[in-house]
């Protein structure tokens, strides 16, 4: 039988290549995806960018790139400032519109998942959850 953290990496590996498929049908990479949602969510420079998402200015750089090429995002300067950390970004139409679909297929993939579970067993497992999470916070 495996222990629990071996469970855990397989359940995270499972749902992670799951978010991959998701977002592919988007024409979204996973880490254009959580850039995205960042950049609707009014972080809107390279300089927060980064900081948030802890990337490098040249893989975010790249990044950006694909998301402008794709026409998700937009960038524009930022007020009489000169370089490319000081541009801002918005999502498009396109790219909100990315966003509320893979808002609907998580939604849709989260009711499969636990449409046999009743209320308190999920409620049980965030509990577990919260408090395993909780542990793991008080070893870094």
């Amino acid at each position: 039988m495996k222990s629990c953290m071996e469970s855990l990496l397989e359940l995270e590996r499972q749902y992670h290549e799951h978010l991959v498929k998701l977002t592919r049908k988007t024409g979204l990479t996973f880490a254009e995806w959580q850039l995205l949602v960042n950049i609707e969510h009014q972080i809107d420079t390279q300089e927060k960018l980064s900081a948030l998402m802890n990337l490098n200015v040249s893989t975010l750089s790249r990044q950006l790139g694909r998301l402008l090429a794709k026409e998700f995002v937009t960038k524009v300067p930022a007020d009489g400032k000169q370089g490319r950390r000081y541009f801002i970004y918005a999502a498009t139409a396109q790219g909100e519109k990315a966003i509320e679909q893979l808002e609907e297929e998580f939604h849709k993939f989260d009711e499969n998942l636990f449409r046999h579970w009743a209320q308190e067993e999920q409620n049980l497992l965030q509990i577990l959850l919260n408090r395993l999470n909780k542990s793991m916070e008080r070893l870094e």
